[in-house]
């Protein structure tokens, strides 16, 4: 088994040995995929799609700062979609029909002769012979079969009917492949001033994100990790699965040229990042293809292992081989790692693919955006409304510090400046002018953004607001201007943030039953509280949410500790099966009054570790604090956890929450006092009764007609478990005992 398959499987063991009571950070195990949500959302049985992509012509560069991939999430009501083929899984004799049905075993017709000596015999049905095609694949492949007609003839001689019944269990059905052609997407990228087609992708496994990498050359990068195109796990029940993970294919590419054009194809590449997980494995690796259309194969061109974390490398491969100077030449890069989540990270930045290059052709006159923004606000990346409305420059950042980089060698005259706006609107406001000229060459560097005496306008708006800001560089000779501008929207509406929405690790305790989490956030009016947005990333452990159930709590002080409000039922972590980096918000049992300063968090009540997301592009470390010994101790950890704190008003733009899941277990009453009754349908095996420290109060077999007996039990909350013969969770619920 590998070494870290080892940390997978064993994170219960790791946490009570290496990092007994103590915080941790662990790689995800699902990542954002916001783009492919709706693939998630609208999967279709039975349906295939024919993408249609234009060629691609040389030169051709991608940077990555915007999104160029086919997105493969059509619909068959889309525009431009239309049904091209229609393919049956059974045909005989070339001809299909909607109720076809067979037997692929022998099927009779029985006789029965009551005249003089009663007699039975029977005789097998005709065999016909069936086309049976495979619907998993297009074009679907075919094989021949017997079978027989699925049903069993009884027939009486001196009787002019003859009955016939069913075969009860036909097992060759009839079913249907629909296909669906998707024209090319008819938008376009400006390359050297020239209008090419957008796609230069032909999948969307990679994901092409901006804040995963570290240093990139540019802002935007796409990753290559083990989760597929939805963000979930390629494989979710073994986490020492290992294999071919993401795939990122070019569209046909027009490479029909002499060998001696000097092309080259060059490009960056990163292992970790600041998402991937430390476990070096020499197998893992990164894999360039070449595609030779004539022999219809993909060819290994390059490839590299996994290693500890390193800069960005630039790679230049010439392509001379006639296989693959054809007019629909591919490459494609793949990734071999673990396929349980997100492991094993690979970034890669700037392909180019151009003619007359040379093997030194490495320099890029190009200066870009590094990062992404995220917010002019001081501290917060949103803020409410109307906590905004009272004071807003007291809310705004004086200034705004971002990285830019100059990859030329020489020192380039570069300005830049900023400008924001209503989301959807005109920029109402132009600000954080500035210019670099000087000892910028082949350098990253800091530009600084005066804000002040800019303040987003609450009288544009009512109730919240979205302000787009946008960061243009402005720079002569730039080979790239996708790169010199970048945008992100700014929220005001209902609750405080600290972090960017975008999870790189998940933050929790380790064997660390009754823990505590708290996160500080300074406002400057009190306020009341209603809930607390939590976003928990779907992982493993625990196999079963209800494992890790915890009780929302707010405080006001932690030194001394001073609780102004505990939720009175438990919560459980909801790792949300799709919609990943949807924060998942949950109501507090009552509304409570916070002052200026308060904590929220949660206390937990098992050992089980919770990923709650961690955002490792804003640092909050300052505000973040936990409790496993009886105080509180700062976090080690430099990042910003995802909670974000929901106050009372009257406009709630929050699209997309779910509060958590109904508890499927039924109790009676509750409180209770003395007995407890339990119900859950069709259950066999034990009730347990477990308190908010997570341990084991009470075991029995589970009876409907029989209560439990509580009157050992202290008041306080409890968790109601139904568990199978084999301890797996078939039920649980919020138990609140009182006398």
């Amino acid at each position: 088994m590998r070494n870290r398959d080892l940390v997978l499987l064993g994170t219960v063991l790791l946490a009570t040995t290496t990092l007994a009571q103590h915080e941790a950070l662990f790689p995800l195990n699902g990542q954002s995929r916001p783009e492919n949500e709706r693939a998630l959302q609208r999967a279709a049985e039975n349906t295939f799609y024919l993408y249609e992509n234009a060629t691609q012509q040389l030169p051709l560069m991608d940077d990555f700062s915007i999104d160029r991939t086919r997105h493969l999430n059509a619909a068959p009501d889309d525009p431009g979609v239309t049904l091209t083929d229609v393919v049956y899984r059974i045909a005989v004799g070339g001809i299909s029909t909607p109720d076809m049905a067979f037997y692929s075993d022998t099927t009779f017709h029985f006789y029965t002769d009551t005249v003089g000596v009663d007699s039975t015999w029977r005789e097998a049905n005709p065999i016909i012979t069936i086309e049976l095609f495979d619907l998993s694949t297009y074009p679907s492949t075919s094989i021949s079969q017997s079978a027989w007609p699925p049903y069993t003839i009884y027939d009486t001689l001196t009787d002019p009917f003859s009955d016939t019944l069913a075969v009860p269990a036909a097992d060759l059905l009839q079913d249907s492949l629909e296909v669906y052609t998707v024209p090319a997407d008819p938008r376009t990228y400006e390359q050297n001033g020239v209008d090419v087609p957008l796609i230069l992708w032909a999948d969307d496994d990679a994901h092409i994100n901006g804040t995963y990498p570290i240093d990139p050359p540019t802002i935007g990068v796409a990753t290559f990790d083990g989760v597929d195109r939805t963000g979930l796990p390629y494989v979710t029940n073994a986490p020492t699965a290992y294999g071919i993970n993401d795939h990122l294919t070019t569209v046909p590419i027009n490479m029909a040229y002499p060998p001696g054009d000097s092309i080259y194809l060059s490009f960056f590449h990163q292992p970790q990042g600041r998402s991937g997980d430390t476990e070096v494995q020499t197998q893992d690796s990164l894999v360039l293809e070449f595609y030779a259309p004539d022999d219809d194969a993909w060819i290994r061109r390059w490839s590299t292992p996994y290693t500890a974390l390193a800069p960005f490398e630039q790679v230049m491969l010439p392509i001379t081989d006639f296989r693959f100077l054809k007019p629909d030449f591919r490459f494609r890069f793949l990734n071999y790692g673990t396929r349980s989540g997100a492991l094993d990270h690979w970034h890669i930045d700037y392909v180019r693919l151009a003619r007359q290059r040379a093997y030194d052709d490495t320099l890029l006159v190009d200066v870009a955006w590094v990062y992404p923004g995220n917010t002019l606000l001081n501290t917060y990346t949103a803020v409410p409304f109307t906590h905004f409305s009272n004071a807003p420059a007291s809310f705004m950042a004086t200034s705004v510090d971002l990285l830019q980089k100059n990859l030329a060698d020489q020192d380039r005259f570069i300005t830049w400046e900023a400008s924001s706006g209503l989301d959807g609107g005109a920029p109402v406001a132009t600000f954080g002018a500035g210019s670099n000229i000087i000892n910028n060459a082949n350098s990253t560097f800091t530009s600084t953004h005066a804000v002040a005496p800019f303040a987003y306008d609450p009288s544009l708006s009512t109730g919240a607001a979205f302000w787009r800001n946008t960061f243009a560089i402005d720079v002569t000779p730039d080979i790239n201007r996708y790169n010199d501008t970048m945008r992100f929207v700014q929220e005001l509406s209902n609750y405080y943030a600290l972090d960017d929405g975008s999870a790189e690790a998940g933050y929790g305790l380790t064997n660390a039953p009754g823990g505590k989490v708290a996160v500080r956030f300074d406002m400057q009016q009190a306020d009341s509280l209603r809930a607390v947005r939590i976003y928990f990333d779907p992982i493993f452990f625990p196999a079963s949410p209800e494992n890790a159930s915890f009780l929302l709590t707010v405080w006001s002080s932690l030194s001394p500790e001073t609780i102004i409000h505990q939720n009175f039922s438990f919560s459980d972590p909801d790792y949300r099966p799709h919609g990943l980096n949807k924060f998942v918000e949950y109501p507090l049992d009552s509304t409570v009054w916070v002052p200026s300063t308060f904590y929220v968090g949660f206390v937990q009540t098992t050992a089980t570790f919770m990923n709650v997301g961690f955002d490792k592009n804003t640092n909050s470390q300052s505000r973040i604090f936990y409790n496993t010994t009886g105080s509180f101790t700062n976090t080690t950890q430099e990042g910003s956890l995802m909670i974000r704190p929901v106050l009372v008003a009257a406009v709630d733009p929050f699209t997309g929450v779910d509060d958590a899941p109904d508890q499927e277990l039924g109790l009676w009453p509750n409180p209770a006092a003395n007995d407890l009754w339990v119900r859950l349908d069709g259950a066999v095996g034990s009730v347990e009764l477990w308190d908010a420290t997570g341990r084991l109060l009470l075991r029995e077999p589970y009876r409907r007609d029989a209560p439990i007996d509580l009157a050992g039990a202290a008041p306080g909350p409890y968790i109601v478990r139904v568990v199978d013969p084999q301890g797996l969770v078939l039920g649980h619920a919020r138990l609140m005992v009182q006398r």
